[in-house]
């Protein structure tokens, strides 16, 4: 084992650990009911999982994208009720624009690609609708062109709403919004690279969270007997978990590589394809993961839902499988026919 995989697994264990000390179905209904799970966000900024990809000098601890893709997929695998990755991602960005992160809870706006915003000399105005966790926003990272401001709670104008899982994805309207700090990233546009890493880390939580399902629906097969064995010695039951198996290990392998991809210079096509094919293999694999728990799956005393109600929500969020799946079709399409095959083996 290599120090880098070392290190991996090593923050692997500590993630699993916090979530299992922190994070139990109390915490998860409370939220659910509109609690904001403070002690859970204590301990993971605590922790310095909330700083992973700022540098030191800026507070943070300067993980890779690659390394901090442990990170995200540990919070889909346990449906964390909280916005950690959203937020992850919104101090990186911070840092690489120059921005020193502030404590507390950072949203992203815009999230869809129709919402924009404009400038007159230092004020933002617009409305960005169907925002992770706004509510709870300290601070909300506004991207503006090339430019990122951070702009403050009392900014802004809420109106809540939520998804499937109950999460908070609230409509926040701004009038010229005075910022608290501001910062370019160097030669791109701060609202393209805000959506396509957005679309990478909601990849990245739904590969952990199929995984989790995977897990939980052998465990069930295993446990549930019928006519006098486990269910899972059945070739239907077993041909459906394959499936569901194949799906979830083809995610997790396209969420890996567009994490690794950006930590170089160019992750588009491995971040299209990750949130194409994570996107498109939600829908069977919670079927099929409902399927074998049966009736008591679709209850709301059984945890199965708190994973798929999530994958329902997510699989959307920063563009589905046919937005994704079409922007990889226009860009080979664009490249010729010639170039594609130096294209593909060139990642």
């Amino acid at each position: 084992m290599n120090d880098t995989s070392e290190m991996r697994t090593i923050l692997g264990d500590t993630v699993e650990k916090l979530f299992a000390e922190n994070l139990d179905r109390k915490c998860r209904e409370d939220a659910e009911a509109g609690e904001f799970p403070q002690a859970l966000w204590t301990a993971v900024e605590e922790n310095g999982l909330t700083m992973a990809l700022v540098p030191e000098d800026m507070g943070g601890t300067a993980l890779s994208f690659e390394d901090t893709q442990v990170i995200i997929r540990g919070a889909g695998r346990h449906a964390v009720p909280i916005p950690l990755a959203d937020c992850i991602l919104a101090n990186g960005l911070m840092a690489k624009a120059g921005i020193t992160p502030p404590v507390g809870v950072t949203c992203l706006a815009p999230v869809r690609r129709k919402d924009s915003f404009t400038v007159d000399g230092e004020d933002v105005s617009g409305t960005a609708g169907r925002v992770p966790w706004g509510r709870n926003a300290d601070h909300v990272l506004v991207a503006v062109g090339e430019t990122l401001y951070l702009i403050a709670k009392d900014q802004f104008q809420i109106e809540e709403n939520q998804n499937l899982a109950t999460e908070p994805r609230d409509s926040l309207r701004f009038q010229n919004a005075k910022a608290v700090a501001k910062g370019v990233l160097p030669d791109q546009d701060a609202s393209t690279v805000l959506y396509q890493h957005g679309a990478m880390f909601r990849a990245g939580q739904i590969a952990g969270a199929l995984e989790a399902a995977l897990e939980m629906a052998v465990q069930y097969a295993n446990d549930r007997t019928q006519f006098g064995r486990p269910i899972s010695k059945f070739q239907a039951i077993q041909q459906s978990l394959a499936v569901q198996a194949g799906n979830t290990a083809a995610s997790v392998a396209a969420a890996t590589a567009a994490f690794k991809a950006a930590d170089g210079d160019d992750p588009l096509f491995e971040i299209q394809v990750a949130k194409a094919r994570t996107s498109e293999a939600v829908g069977g694999a919670t079927s099929i993961a409902h399927q074998t728990h049966g009736a008591i799956g679709f209850t709301y005393e059984h945890d199965l839902h708190f994973l798929t109600r999530r994958l329902w929500s997510w699989r959307d969020e920063f563009g589905g499988s046919a937005y994704w799946s079409e922007a990889i079709g226009r860009d080979v399409a664009a490249r010729g026919g010639d170039e594609l095959w130096s294209y593909l083996t060139k990642r």
